[in-house]
């Protein structure tokens, strides 16, 4: 990933600091909820960092984190976005002169009832781990809080009643309280990925919610996982009818209430049905000349026209292969950090990487690199992101051609010792010299005949 070396560089500083306090059990939430999205990788990068803690905070190059991950320098800018998105850390750049630092501010995972209320996160979890092992994890991290009972009566005593205070201290703390507060300001957590509103342009909630009227699911239901619907719409693509449909289906009559869990397997299980019946869209052919051709302009309509896991499955159908769990990470990465407006661009993102460079699958670095290129060119448009690839195209055929061309052969240079009839220097020896190697040679022979005798 070529962008990697230019956005991050061996020699370049790091310090690490840390936003929040980092506990034991924010080590079990990372390692069960947050390591099936991040990847190994990432996972190791955290806690490595969080290992570089140091009060004060010492810079140290990034050479330090390659060679304790033995990772290359791709991977670690891959790791280190990875959880930029998952709202891990922070990273700031500094540069002084020649000299780039970058601080990365640790900050604790969410706790797990953020976690599993987060839909992106839970989504997310759910297509990592499944339905059996996300709801393993679900019991395993939930509260048994004593509830209301019949017989069951709190006995608790408060702060006061164990504890005396002075109340004229309360009304004039000490100087050195207030600086404390200063000092120990809650600082806010970063945001956490959502789905940007831009992404839900093209959906009409309140003509969403009107199908629904007749139902059992309330209103308030509906608004409360606005969020977790939202990225159902546009992750497979659903227009208000059909969310509307198979949120119908998925609604428990016993309790009249909406079962999330219930509604992402259905939508699962429905879009495979679909791809295994409908027919798949033939990759277009890369561009080979400056202008749209008809091949450009058909595959920029079918772009606009699928969502980008129906229009991956598609691509990957035709080569024989289907859409892995990594791939709709892949995907769900770039819509929820909305990287581009038009999704249209992701399902060219995804032609590019899949038909022009021909590789099996989506892999976070490979996308990332791309997406990374394509952004600095600010490509908005599917048109614009069509012109790039016909630039890496037009760059591929020009190498190709200059190979063909005739070239230096390297000869590699022998020491003079390993050349073809090489005589070794004659060196005159004097008469003196000649004495002492006769005087030498004799002792040698005198000490040998000693130890035989």
């Amino acid at each position: 990933m070529q962008d990697a070396f230019y956005l991050l560089n061996p020699r370049d500083g790091f310090v690490v600091t840390d936003a929040n306090y980092l506990s034991d059990f924010d080590r079990q939430v990372l390692t069960y909820l947050y390591q099936p999205l991040m990847g190994t990788a990432a996972y190791s990068l955290y806690l490595l960092l969080w290992t570089q803690l140091q009060t004060p905070a010492k810079a140290q190059p990034h050479s330090t984190l390659l060679a304790l991950l033995n990772v290359d320098l791709p991977t670690l800018y891959d790791s280190r976005t990875r959880l930029e998105a998952l709202g891990l850390i922070k990273s700031y750049r500094q540069v002084k002169g020649d000299l780039r630092t970058f601080i990365y501010e640790l900050y604790a995972p969410q706790a797990p009832t953020a976690f599993f209320n987060d839909d992106l996160l839970s989504l997310s979890l759910y297509d990592a781990v499944g339905e059996t092992r996300f709801d393993q994890l679900k019991a395993q991290f939930r509260l048994h809080p004593v509830k209301s009972k019949p017989g069951v009566e709190e006995v608790s005593l408060n702060f006061l009643d164990v504890f005396h205070v002075n109340a004229q201290k309360l009304d004039q703390l000490p100087h050195a309280i207030g600086e404390a507060k200063a000092a120990f300001k809650i600082p806010k957590k970063p945001t956490q990925p959502r789905l940007d509103q831009r992404a839900a342009a093209d959906f009409d909630w309140s003509f969403f919610k009107q199908q629904l009227q007749a139902s059992f699911v309330s209103e308030r239901q509906l608004d409360q996982n606005y969020d977790q619907l939202l990225v159902l719409h546009t992750l497979y693509g659903l227009n208000e009818l059909q969310l509307a449909q198979y949120v119908n289906d998925s609604v428990n009559v016993a309790t009249n209430k909406l079962d999330m869990a219930a509604l992402k397997r259905l939508i699962a299980r429905q879009a495979q049905a679909i791809k295994s019946t409908k027919p798949a869209v033939k990759p277009q052919a890369a561009p080979t000349s400056s202008d749209l051709s008809k091949n450009d302009q058909q595959l920029i309509k079918v772009s606009r026209q699928l969502a980008p896991i129906t229009f991956l499955d598609q691509l990957k159908r035709q080569q024989g292969g289907y859409v892995t769990n990594s791939e709709r990470r892949v995907l769900e990465g770039l819509l929820s950090r909305h990287l581009f407006a038009d999704t249209s661009i992701i399902n060219i993102l995804s032609h590019y990487v899949i038909n022009v460079r021909q590789k099996p699958t989506l892999t976070q670095a490979y996308v990332d690199g791309v997406a990374n290129g394509w952004l600095q060119h600010h490509v908005t448009t599917p048109e614009a992101a069509m012109a790039e690839v016909k630039s890496f195209y037009q760059q591929k055929k020009t190498k190709q051609k200059g190979k063909r061309r005739k070239q230096p052969v390297r000869e590699e240079t022998l020491p003079d010792w390993a050349q073809s009839g090489y005589q070794a220097p004659q060196t005159k020896v004097s008469a003196k010299q000649r004495a002492a190697v006769r005087k030498r040679l004799a002792a040698l022979q005198a000490d040998k005949d000693g130890e035989s005798s």
